[in-house]
């Protein structure tokens, strides 16, 4: 997979930033799921210390979260969310989002420094957060 300029919401202030992903779009595909996959819906965060806005759901006791990069439509999926560790899973059956689904084997995978399109102070981020897979790459958290 081909990490994007940008993606990690780390930014060089001489590159600019991106445009963020439509939240409010983000929400509406949320409630439709619940309408759908008899998922119940918990909440729906754009937290200030993410580069995704995420969406939890419950069904039958299990967790689902659904993560959406906020600067790029791409998302994924997960049972437990973690700062900084998170195990991605595939998507649930008859699941479906208008964004594009990465699957677990992809972001589980180990990040390594090639087919990427990342800036120096992305680069010197991922180094100094260390993270331990591409999903907590395109789906990160920071302090």
């Amino acid at each position: 997979m081909l990490l994007k300029r940008g993606i990690t919401g780390f930014f060089n202030v001489d590159a600019g930033s991106l445009e963020e992903n439509d939240y409010t779009a983000f929400q509406q595909i949320c409630y439709s799921i619940i309408h759908i996959n008899n998922w119940h819906l918990i909440n729906v965060c754009n937290p200030d210390h993410t580069n995704y806005f995420y969406a939890q759901f419950i069904s039958n006791k299990q967790n689902l979260y659904v993560l959406l990069n906020k600067y790029y439509p791409i998302a994924a999926f997960t049972n437990e969310l973690t700062m900084n560790e998170k195990t991605f899973i595939d998507v649930p059956e008859n699941l479906y989002m208008n964004y594009d689904i990465v699957g677990a084997e992809i972001l589980n995978s180990p990040f390594t420094d090639s087919q990427h399109n990342l800036s120096k102070a992305e680069l010197e981020q991922i180094q100094y957060w260390n993270p331990i897979s591409v999903g907590n790459i395109i789906f990160n958290e920071w302090d």
